[in-house]
């Protein structure tokens, strides 16, 4: 007999059980019918080792306490027992949503909904703790919405299990609340908790309604504790300006780690929600801003400081350079530069766009209107100075000297003499680099041919490889190379498709030994003090220790930055912004990959399409304008597809298992297809019915992204070869599904896009070292026509076909295109700055059907100043001894 007729057997004439509606950490839950009253309810179901170590008696004189509650906001207890060896209690079935389905669906909560019901929630709280009983596993899952109003779940029953088993409830490996949303006394296992942990979890919520994110997250239970104990939270205004500065003051409070710095009571926190009752004193930490004069935001906070932190430096006499002769005493300080518009940081541009001097005596960003340019600005000198000559440049480093200063430019590498002195090309075809010791300078290719590591003297040269893709193992590049000190290794990232699944190795430069860590991570760096940092596409920087010598991490991992500018798309994703200089200072240019999606007139002018701010990519319109399918990653970077309804901006949900993205609508709008992990190959083309109808279904195997002719006869699909370069195979959309290389060179070929009229293909190429636009025919005999002439990339075809998009980096550009007599390019216009989020060989935009419009997505942190802290890894060493004790 199955559990359902083993539980209708015992509880028949009280209870019938219709299926199972749920499950958790402690109970199933089950549809039942109360045979008595004739309605239905909620039974749950203690797992049978919980039950163990309770005790029957023991667990029913507990949960009277909770049966005795009664509030609007509460789901009362309407019975409880023991059936067959199983403790159960019964609870209303409440037909409507959990306030977790409501998320899972929209995501973030309109601001005066999210507060309604973190109000009406506070209420029952206050109630429930005025009467002596915590909830204890206060999360979304456990508030039930009805009819709009917010009603609490299982309110008191992880207290009674607490108190009935003790410490043997740890034993069964039940844990006691959920890692998100417990208090940091709880996730420590203080036994005495009161309602202050309440108010610590829905302060969680409020922030997860508001930003879409809990303020913690990670890969594992383990890595949220350790946030949960050591970490806080970004400003819930630097996710979403609408929030009012009142509600982010009261969240703060509620998510203090201390439960005294906490509101006293949940009614004291409503009222602080409303801007009214307790003042919104923020505990003023020694050097801060009291709470009621203080910027909104962390940045802002940071701002404030800034005067401050540099009067201190001025009135002490200190330069970078003095603190770092004495080190029995080091000085530490934090503060933002703060930058006028002019000079302001381009965190839109892909790429490491920040470096500080080996002395630490200066700071290099990538700043300014377009084109961007460096800026420089040396410690004792307020001023702030553009570097001639480093138009559009990125990928700024310090020669080890510090004498020269290097960055990438049209995937040139490039040296600069600080004293003074021409430009000079070091080498072409650079995607990433590290100036090391001796002159060495370590870099990598795209991917094709070249791709892998190479060396080169700083002097420029002939290079030599280091390393090539191991495509056995579904490499497709090696990345951001980090020269160690001694001259004779680099750590480095190895590519599977995308930053998100970089992993980190090793390679010895006298034979090109590579040793793989077996660490997920991007663009590392090894600093002086022993220690390996690097950072995930989330926003936060880990570290480890490191031996030089042996090549091997020698730590545990520890998360010790967040909040940084790490960028998603192109070739160069993964670009971790953050410098540390040899004396331990640290420069890092603050932000977060999420951002909104925008309309955008060929004027420039921008119009929010959906304000809600997140990770959004790869938009692509309908045929009949009426959606938008979009790539939205979650907090742990897993891109799922939605779909927009531009009229009302409400979104739906497509795909939910991960690695879903680069969609693309079929013809007629009924169905899309998109890219998705294979059960053979490293990616497969997916297609279904856009509304869930179908199930979906491989359209191509061993295919990284697809367009198709609006014909309907044919479609284009990205194929990686075996030489770790990526063709254009055409493919027959008839039941033969004959499949032909389109375009197939020892280059990488990527972003094709399919002409309105079918009779062309447009796509991007490496071929020149760059990236620039091609042209090709769809039939007959036709050669490749060039479309861009300075670098270009994501080519997108007007409705009408006689305009051809692209983007520079710097502008989108429309290129009036003629086919007849032969294919030409009439003319091309820079139509507005592109400040907007670029693509990973992707599209990461899209043209209105209309064609006078564009969807694209804006980065939320848009000029964020940069962040020095003085003496950095010296918190570092202190941060990593902890751990160790631990």
């Amino acid at each position: 007999m199955d559990q359902i007729g083993s539980l209708n057997a015992v509880l028949a004439g009280r209870y019938e059980i219709a299926r199972e509606i749920g499950a958790g950490g402690m109970a199933t839950v089950y549809l039942a019918r109360d045979v008595k009253h004739d309605r239905q309810v909620a039974l749950k179901v203690l797992k049978p080792e919980l039950g163990a170590v309770l005790g029957v008696e023991r667990f029913l004189a507990e949960i009277k306490v909770t049966a005795n509650l009664q509030h609007p906001n509460l789901l009362p207890l309407f019975d409880s027992g023991e059936a067959g060896g199983l403790l159960f209690y019964v609870m209303p079935y409440v037909e409507g949503e959990s306030l977790r389905a409501r998320l899972d669906r929209e995501k973030q909560l309109p601001v005066e909904e999210a507060v309604r019901i973190a109000v009406a929630v506070a209420s029952a709280l206050d109630y429930a703790h005025r009467h002596g009983v915590i909830h204890r596993d206060l999360k979304p899952e456990n508030v039930l919405l009805h009819e709009g109003q917010p009603l609490i779940a299982d309110f008191g029953i992880a207290l009674a299990v607490s108190n009935a088993g003790g410490a043997r409830v740890t034993q069964t490996g039940l844990s006691l609340g959920t890692p998100q949303y417990m208090s940091p006394e709880q996730a420590a296992g203080d036994r005495v908790i009161d309602g202050r942990s309440d108010i610590y979890s829905l302060g969680a919520m409020l922030y997860e309604m508001l930003t879409g994110e809990p303020p913690h997250s990670g890969t594992t239970v383990q890595a949220i504790v350790a946030k949960v104990l050591t970490e806080r939270p970004r400003g819930i205004r630097r996710a979403r300006t609408s929030v009012p500065v009142h509600v982010e003051a009261a969240v703060d409070r509620a998510l203090e780690k201390l439960p005294a710095d906490r509101p006293a009571t949940a009614r004291d926190f409503a009222e602080m929600l409303q801007g009214k009752g307790p003042a919104l004193a923020l505990p003023a930490a020694a050097g801060t801003v009291p709470a009621k004069h203080a910027p909104a935001t962390r940045a802002s906070r940071l701002r404030a400081l800034a005067p401050w932190a540099l009067a201190v430096l001025a009135l002490a006499g200190w330069t970078w350079q003095s603190l770092r002769s004495r080190p029995s005493a080091p000085q530490r300080a934090r503060f933002v530069l703060t930058l006028s518009d002019s000079a302001r940081l381009r965190s839109d541009i892909v790429g490491v766009l920040i470096a500080i001097s080996p002395d630490g005596s200066r700071i290099a960003f990538v700043g300014g209107a377009s084109p961007s340019r460096v800026f420089l600005r040396t410690i004792d000198d307020l001023a702030i100075k553009p570097v001639p000559g480093t138009e559009n440049a990125s990928g700024l480093q310090f020669s080890p000297d510090g004498k020269w200063l290097a960055f990438l430019a049209n995937n040139r590498l490039k040296k600069l003499p600080l004293a003074g002195g021409p430009t000079a090309t070091i080498i072409d075809g650079v995607v990433s680099y590290s100036w090391g010791a001796n002159d060495i300078v370590v870099f990598s290719r795209p991917s094709g041919p070249g791709a892998g590591l190479w060396r080169v003297s700083a002097a420029g040269g002939t290079a030599e490889r280091l390393t090539r893709p191991d495509l056995a193992k579904r490499e497709t590049g090696h990345i951001w190379p980090h020269v160690l000190p001694d001259g004779a290794a680099a750590v480095f990232a190895i590519r599977f498709g995308s930053a998100e699944t970089d992993s980190l190795a090793t390679v010895r430069l006298k034979d090109g030994q590579v040793t793989r860590l077996g660490i997920q991570g991007t663009n590392p760096r090894f600093v002086a003090s022993g220690m390996l940092l690097f950072g995930r596409t989330d926003g936060t920087v880990t570290a480890a220790s490191f031996d030089p010598r042996t090549l091997r991490v020698t730590s545990a991992l520890v998360p010790v930055l967040e909040n940084v500018l790490v960028r998603t798309g192109s070739t160069t994703g993964g670009s971790t912004n953050i410098a540390i200089s040899e004396n331990g200072s640290l420069a890092y240019a603050q932000g977060r990959t999420e951002g909104q999606v925008v309309r955008v007139e060929r004027s420039g002018r921008a119009q929010l399409l959906r304000p809600e701010m997140t990770n959004y990519g790869d938009p692509r319109f309908s045929p009949d304008g009426k959606r938008l399918v979009m790539v939205i990653r979650s907090a742990a970077g897993a891109p799922d597809l939605w779909i927009l309804t531009v009229a009302d901006g409400g979104i739906t949900r497509l795909t939910n298992d991960g690695g879903n993205d680069r969609p693309a609508w079929t013809p007629d709008g009924r169905r899309i297809a998109w890219r998705t992990k294979g059960a053979k190959t490293a990616y497969d083309v997916k297609w279904a019915a856009y509304d869930g109808g179908s199930a979906p279904e491989v359209l191509v195997s061993d295919a990284w992204s697809a367009d198709f002719a609006k014909s309907g006869r044919f479609f284009v699909v990205n194929t990686v070869r075996d030489t770790s370069s990526s063709d254009i195979d055409m493919i027959a959309q008839d039941s033969t599904h004959r499949r032909t290389l389109f375009v197939g060179t020892p280059s990488t070929e990527v972003a094709e896009r399919v002409s309105p009229d079918g009779a062309w293909v447009a796509f991007a190429s490496n071929q020149s070292s760059r990236y620039e636009v091609y042209v090709k025919a769809a039939s007959g005999p036709s050669g490749v026509h060039r479309v861009s002439t300075d670098g270009g990339h994501e080519p997108v075809w007007s409705p009408d076909g006689h305009e051809l998009f692209f983007r520079t980096g710097s502008k989108l550009v429309a290129a009036t295109i003629s086919t007849k007599p032969e294919f030409a390019v009439v003319r091309r216009d820079p139509l507005f700055d592109d400040v907007y989020q670029l693509g990973s060989n992707f599209a990461n935009y899209d043209v209105a059907p209309d064609g006078r419009s564009f969807v694209m997505v804006k980065p939320a942190n848009a000029g964020e100043p940069p962040v020095v802290v003085l003496n950095w890894l010296d918190e570092l060493r202190e941060r990593m001894k902890q751990v160790a004790r631990k």
